[in-house]
């Protein structure tokens, strides 16, 4: 089984937010990413990502250990296209934290992702663009806005940062 798991985190979880320290301290591994999507900022004060269906590798399951080793058993991605119509780049941090059967199940819980797929958040394996090259990462997304939701088109959170 893997000993890590990469994330793309876009919001509270990236350095200095109000995620970062209780759920991502541990990382080993932190650097610039950006994905394709669609970044908003919501009205209770966090972002939420849509992400295309032609960007989804894999779907998470209810074993983070798994979810892991299945990253990280992929083939090497190729390079991300260019992004489509309608979709732009959102800009985040690659994030590679130990132990995934310990610390991923928090973050889960933290972005209310279920097993059954009904929870606030989903976690689906992405194809991201990092200084080293393509990569696929596990990102938290919304497949579902609530009203109010500001669309983000220079695609970085906090807005005006």
């Amino acid at each position: 089984m893997s000993r890590v798991v990469d994330l793309f985190v876009y919001g509270t979880l990236k350095r200095g937010l109000a995620n970062h320290r209780a759920f991502c301290a541990q990382a080993v591994h932190i650097q610039p990413a950006t994905i394709m999507g669609r970044l908003y900022h919501l009205p209770v004060g966090y972002p939420a990502v849509q992400i295309p269906p032609s960007q989804i590798l894999l779907e998470a399951s209810p074993d983070p250990a798994r979810d892991a080793d299945r990253q990280h058993r992929s083939p090497k991605p190729a390079s991300p296209e260019a992004p489509e119509a309608h979709w732009g780049a959102i800009h985040g941090e690659w994030v590679r934290l130990p132990d995934p059967a310990r610390t991923l199940p928090p973050v889960d819980t933290l972005e209310g992702v279920r097993p059954d797929g009904r929870g606030e958040y989903r976690r689906t394996l992405v194809l991201a663009r990092t200084e080293g090259g393509p990569r696929a990462l596990w990102v938290y997304w919304m497949p579902q806005l609530p009203s109010g939701a500001r669309y983000l088109p220079e695609g970085t959170w906090p807005p005006n940062s």
